[in-house]
């Protein structure tokens, strides 16, 4: 099991109903198919972090969170809530002792995730770039 742990905190200022979106956004992507669970919500750590929400989503396996960040609803919310976010931070915790994730920097979730942000990316360029030509 994989728990992909988000925790962000808005923009001063942000409207009720881009805060609203933003946080349907996140409860949408949580609905994907390959999450086991989600929870999303106030953020309950230390105050001095910055944060003040923060989303766990639970995925079976390396797989599954590969699937998801490719989820339709995923890159939806990303596109939603990244513009609106002051502060973000995102981290993976793995309950598999024999088959256990690798720190940031190397291995296969970094792989993963950095793919789907360089597509991302890309294609946020090119429909900026087709939008404004």
């Amino acid at each position: 099991m994989i728990a992909h742990v988000l925790r962000f905190r808005f923009k001063d200022g942000i409207s009720e109903e881009d805060f609203a979106a933003s946080m349907q956004a996140f409860r949408r992507a949580g609905q994907a198919s390959a999450i086991s669970y989600s929870v999303v919500g106030q953020y309950s750590g230390n105050p001095a972090d910055g944060y003040t929400h923060s989303a766990v989503f639970g995925l079976a396996d390396l797989a599954a969170l590969e699937t998801y960040m490719y989820e339709p609803a995923h890159r939806e919310a990303d596109f939603i809530v990244h513009p609106h976010l002051a502060k973000f931070d995102a981290f993976d915790i793995s309950d598999e002792e024999q088959n256990p994730l690798p720190c940031w920097g190397s291995g296969n979730v970094v792989r993963v995730e950095g793919l789907r942000i360089a597509v991302e990316f890309k294609s946020a360029f090119f429909v900026r770039a087709k939008t404004v030509a």
